[in-house]
């Protein structure tokens, strides 16, 4: 996970992050695939409903109260622009109330969720498509042709990237409550000024998730069911098992060959996953399930969260 302040030049940029407010916390998977400046190629049915689960998960921690704090701070940065210092100072004391309930609500939180966004780029390849990008990279690498290169590698990426923007609950309230005085002295210049140091003060955390190795979870999840499906024989089941389990032993594969985690880690989820195949249908499967989904779990929040 990365965190980052906002960079003050980019402030004006994004200064429409809310200024809608009957707008929804975020632009739905299916919008967000066909606004202006999305990837010409339309993401898969498959990416829109791990964007949507993963959006739905992260919004219901992120109070609505956090995001209108943050429309109302650039409401009244354009009012003042606009020199009408009265509507501005009114926004204002409307965020600071709206800061204070979430004070009242969250003592011991020091960033709150304000708006969540996510990117998707899915690859679209197997493992050998990863090898012979790679080797035609090195050869291009060799002949000192970096950016052809460059360009090659860049369509190795399968990840989804959730950007999280936050409110730090320890500085953002007062800053917004100092912006208010400098208005109320007739510091017009001074106020602008503030108000974009204020939403400089702004989090914005990015987490990478690896979808080969959400796709690996669904099928395993998937496999693990199946020993239990009264309408197959132990003979057909276990068959849809292996297949499955071989499947997502390959989304694996592509998860290590694109470099998310270590080769120690793969190593593991291999020899669990062949394993299964020894015990399904006995008393001793449910743990090796078990072992398979915490190990891939663990993977998952290491390639996420790194260091921790």
């Amino acid at each position: 996970m990365k965190k980052q302040k906002l960079k003050k030049s980019a402030i004006a940029a994004t200064i429409a992050l809310a200024v809608s407010m009957g707008a929804a916390m975020s632009v739905s998977a299916e919008t967000a695939a066909t606004l202006p400046g999305s990837p010409a190629t339309p993401e898969s049915k498959e990416s829109l409903e791990t964007k949507r689960n993963q959006l739905a998960e992260r919004q219901q921690k992120a109070p609505i109260e956090a995001l209108e704090a943050i429309a109302g701070t650039q409401n009244a940065l354009i009012t003042l622009q606009n020199n009408d210092t009265g509507k501005a100072m009114a926004v204002l004391q409307d965020v600071s109330g709206k800061l204070d309930v979430l004070l009242a609500k969250y003592p011991g939180l020091t960033l709150i969720p304000a708006n969540i966004e996510a990117d998707v780029d899915d690859f679209d390849g197997d493992p050998k498509e990863v090898d012979k990008i790679v080797d035609e990279a090195a050869r291009l690498l060799k002949d000192h042709k970096v950016q052809d290169a460059r360009s090659i590698l860049s369509d190795l990426v399968s990840e989804m990237r959730i950007t999280t923007t936050s409110i730090p609950l320890g500085t953002f309230p007062a800053a917004i409550k100092d912006a208010v005085k400098l208005i109320d002295q007739g510091k017009k210049d001074e106020a602008e000024d503030a108000l974009y140091d204020v939403l400089n003060l702004l989090v914005k955390t990015v987490e990478i998730i690896p979808l080969p190795v959400l796709k690996a979870e669904a099928l395993v999840t998937a496999a693990s069911e199946l020993e239990h499906k009264s309408d197959l024989t132990q003979e057909a089941s276990r068959s849809e098992i292996l297949k499955l389990t071989d499947a997502a032993k390959e989304k694996l594969k592509l998860a290590e060959m694109l470099g998310y985690g270590d080769k120690a880690d793969y190593k593991q989820l291999y020899e669990a996953i062949d394993g299964i195949k020894d015990v399904i249908h006995s008393e001793k499967s449910a743990a090796f399930w078990d072992k398979i989904k915490n190990s891939l779990s663990a993977l998952k929040n290491k390639i996420m969260h790194p260091g921790k």
